[in-house]
């Protein structure tokens, strides 16, 4: 009965390498899958990025890799990590391209948000792969596997790739590499661990020691791990300190207009432009020493004071509302600027 729903090990085999012969139409799917991610990263769009993770082939090396891993077949070990290599080498390559001839060249939230992998990026990726391997056994058309490829994005790291390559930008370039080994890793080593809870019979060709493989497995797993869970204690100090520094406003500052607040990552400072009732100096003192209160005790404190609007004549408004929106936009022009800049030299220099 079990046959009726699940493949056997040997037909989950004999599956697997057929996944894994290269052919022209899985070619052109692979190139279609990295120019909609492409453009879907280049154009700050969710969905266009969640198509191209749906018809990507990348998966499948992943999770024969593991399988091959698992029951000790090194013909399916080498098989995979062949046709793996080569579509991370056709992605970055065609990603790349598509970057260098594109006119927008400034990072959105999209690429920006695949360059800072954490712990939780580990979580999905050996999550993902035990569902992957559970997908892949049903011998009836399911969901699983292609909401795994889209849970662990395993398409939109390499095209960031591409574009800090096409841009120069290295820090981005380590970051989403390290994002697609952190996917690819532990996909396959949930991929290793549900085959082997499943009791696939290891293969008869091989004699290596089992216990070998695992030893480098958890090794690896362990390596892999520590950066993310260093880069996942950031985010957690940086939203712990958001949340401070907004209870602190809202608590201290609550008669006041806030017109701007910036916190200077690199200086450890809370910049702020408010408008309202003069801050004598006792105040101002007052309100430094209750930074220790909320959390804040490192962090100083530096206040920009405008008139109180109410205060201003209509002419005198106009003007600081004038200045104001100005200052905004020489900064972000100034930003526009900087990017373009970089796109230049990025260019003379691939010229060169």
């Amino acid at each position: 009965m079990k046959n009726n729903y699940e493949f056997t090990p040997i037909e989950f085999r004999e599956k697997i390498l057929q996944d894994l012969e290269i052919r022209i139409s899985d070619s052109i799917i692979l190139v279609c899958a990295i120019l909609i991610a492409s453009i879907g990263l280049n154009m700050n769009s969710n969905a266009v990025v969640i198509g191209a993770m749906l018809i990507s082939p990348v998966m499948t090396p992943i999770l024969a890799l593991g399988y091959g891993l698992s029951v000790l077949d090194s013909f399916v070990v080498r098989k995979s990590a062949k046709l793996l290599l080569l579509e991370v080498a056709v992605s970055i390559i065609v990603s790349s391209l598509y970057f260098m001839i594109s006119p927008i060249s400034y990072p959105s939230s999209e690429i920006i948000s695949r360059t800072s992998p954490t712990i939780w990026d580990v979580i999905i990726a050996f999550a993902g792969g035990v569902a992957g391997i559970i997908g892949a056994r049903k011998k009836q058309a399911n969901n699983i596997v292609p909401g795994v490829a889209i849970a662990t994005a395993l398409m939109p790291p390499l095209c960031t790739i591409g574009y800090s390559i096409s841009v120069l930008k290295w820090e981005y370039f380590l970051g989403s590499s390290y994002l697609f080994v952190i996917n690819s890793a532990f996909i396959i080593i949930a991929t290793v661990i549900g085959i082997r809870v499943m009791k696939f019979p290891v293969h008869y060709k091989v004699s290596t020691n089992k216990n070998r493989i695992n030893l480098f497995l958890l090794v690896i797993s362990i390596l892999i791990m520590i950066p993310s869970i260093i880069s996942a204690s950031s985010l957690v100090q940086d939203s712990v300190r958001k949340y401070t520094i907004n209870n602190f406003l809202k608590n201290e500052f609550k008669d006041y207009v806030i017109l701007d607040q910036n916190y200077k990552n690199s200086q450890n400072k809370l910049v702020l432009t408010v408008s309202g009732k003069k801050i004598n100096a006792s105040k101002m003192n007052n309100l430094k020493e209750s930074l220790s209160s909320y959390g804040l005790k490192k962090v100083t404190l530096e206040v920009i004071q405008i008139p109180e609007l109410g205060n201003l004549k209509g002419e005198e408004l106009s003007k600081y509302l004038d200045q104001y929106i100005q200052n905004k936009l020489d900064e972000n022009t100034d930003k526009n600027i900087e990017s373009k800049k970089e796109k230049n030299d990025s260019s003379k220099q691939i010229n060169e």
